[in-house]
């Protein structure tokens, strides 16, 4: 593996377990990576549970969460995921594994698709095309940007401010409306291949106009105590197993972006983006500026990126051989390890954003009062669908 060593023992941050391995900053261990994180229940006197979900207003998606409560305070909480989902890979050649894996979260499709062509490039020992490095990069950014316009979305959705909400919804279909011109889909659905991207990339500086328009709404928002106030000291998480937005608002450094040098983000002046809030707030922050961020980012590579290169020729592998790869997704970390024989698909597993997340939350909202809940919960970008999903 080009990216990560085999080690005995972690080096490094500590990022997740990934199937049957933990995985570190730099290396993967067959170290079990199990964490307990089993809270004692309060039994104070006049303590009782109260069930939020399955299917609640403000949840998006199915889950269930226990909290024990004295009245107000959330005194503890456990969270049980609905959305269990077995996906078949194993058996499978890469390209129709490829269709399964871009769509088991179709808002973070480029995320899972490229870390997991990075995986089996790794494995097939394939250097990639520099102008496929870019795309990537481009494609990366331009869902970095729509996902952290929905989160903020949703965090003036929960606040009843039903203008700038409607106005970050307009931006969002004007985003995927790009994307579609770009690449097809979209979702990008089809769009990456084996060190080769399907895009056409010529339009892509009217990104530009959408995030002048994010401008003024999250100056304006800045600038709203009604909203502010719902945020600030709201789960606020200072924990150095944190990863993505919910990491880089406690003011840690933590990017794959830059920890990594599987795509060239140096070359085009990534800068990270950090707040010293660590709580919803923060978060918020953060989103906000990272979308600027990247549409600077996408501005560079209008210059760089070209549309008629060619694609290297692949060979398919006769020995079993294996790939990891890691990369910065809207919410954080995601990762793919992969084993390929003969083309074939034997062993895939899957280290996502949202499995961690939702252990930064349930850490966060501890000592909270419930009506700040829907704020905290929108700040961390979770999504149930890819919590639930055991790859076989």
């Amino acid at each position: 593996m080009k990216y990560y060593k085999w080690s005995d023992k972690g080096e490094g941050r500590k990022i997740g377990k990934i199937g049957n391995y933990c995985l570190y900053d730099k290396v993967i261990t067959e170290e079990t990576c199990e964490e307990i994180n089993i809270s004692p229940d309060v039994k104070n006197y006049g303590t009782f549970k109260f069930v939020y979900g399955p299917s609640a207003g403000g949840l998006l998606e199915s889950i269930k969460f226990d909290i024990t409560t004295d009245g107000e305070r959330i005194l503890n909480i456990n969270s049980i995921p609905y959305k269990i989902r077995k996906i078949k890979v194993t058996g499978l050649s890469w390209e129709d594994a490829l269709l399964k894996i871009e769509r088991i979260n179709a808002p973070f499709s480029v995320s899972h698709t490229i870390a997991f062509l990075l995986a089996l490039e790794d494995a097939m020992d394939i250097e990639q095309d520099y102008q496929t490095q870019l795309k990537r990069i481009a494609l990366l950014e331009l869902e970095r940007i729509r996902n952290h316009l929905f989160v903020i979305a949703r965090l003036t959705e929960t606040a009843s401010l039903n203008v700038p909400t409607f106005h970050l919804l307009y931006l969002i279909e004007e985003t995927n409306r790009l994307i579609g011109k770009l690449c097809g889909h979209r979702y990008f659905f089809g769009a990456n291949y084996i060190n080769k991207v399907n895009c056409n990339f010529e339009k892509l500086f009217k990104i530009l106009d959408i995030v002048k328009e994010f401008r003024l709404i999250f100056e304006g928002l800045l600038e709203s105590r009604i909203f502010i106030d719902r945020l600030q000291q709201n789960g606020i998480l200072r924990d150095r197993d944190s990863i993505g937005p919910a990491a880089r608002a406690a003011g840690l450094g933590y990017d794959a972006r830059l920890e990594l040098n599987i795509l060239p983000y140096k070359e085009i002046g990534f800068k990270i983006v950090r707040a010293e809030d660590a709580d919803a707030f923060g978060r918020f922050l953060v989103r906000g500026y990272e979308i600027i961020e990247s549409s600077k980012m996408l501005m560079e590579l209008t210059d760089i990126i070209k549309d008629n290169t060619s694609t290297k020729e692949y060979k398919a592998i006769n020995d079993e051989e294996e790939g990891l790869a890691r990369v910065e997704s809207p919410s954080g970390d995601l990762a793919y390890y992969v084993k390929i024989k003969e083309g074939r698909v034997t062993s895939a597993q899957l280290l996502s954003p949202s499995y961690v997340n939702l252990k930064s939350f349930m850490k966060s909202v501890k000592g909270t009062i419930f009506t700040d809940f829907q704020f905290n919960w929108e700040s961390f970008g979770i999504w149930i669908s890819e919590i639930g999903v055991n790859l076989e």
